[in-house]
């Protein structure tokens, strides 16, 4: 066996292996950073629970559940988002461009409009408990 080709297949595929490790951190960073841009820079806490006071406490474990599923699967997601233009949701998955909505005491229609207010790049779950 000839050593010297050896080593070059072997630098040869770790080449290769970094580069397909470059190409996919870049596709999976450069889809947060584009959607992290629709929510204000004072409201980027990734990957942590939050909750306002006036929440019941069904609503926030539905939140946790979620969240819990979401960092189980490995994505990047803000609770408590206010987006640029004002709007707030739950839950935005920043990895896949979901929001998730829960529904506790909030009505349908009351839901529907926060919805239309929400940047149109993002998909809506509506998740009622």
């Amino acid at each position: 066996m000839n050593i010297e080709l050896m080593k070059q297949s072997l630098y040869r595929s770790k080449e290769r292996a970094n580069r397909n490790q470059i190409r996919k951190l870049k596709e999976k960073c450069f889809g947060v950073s584009n959607r992290l841009e629709n929510i204000r820079v004072s409201n980027r806490k990734l990957n942590c629970l939050r909750w306002g006071s006036n929440e019941t406490r069904e609503h926030i474990v539905k939140k946790l559940d979620i969240c819990r599923w979401l960092k189980e699967i490995n994505h990047v997601f803000v609770t408590e988002a206010i987006f640029v233009n004002g709007s707030r949701a739950d839950i935005v998955d920043l990895s896949d461009g979901v929001i998730y909505e829960v529904l506790v005491s909030e009505k349908e229609e009351d839901c529907n409009m926060k919805v239309g207010k929400y940047p149109k790049e993002f998909e809506v779950i509506k998740v009622k408990v």
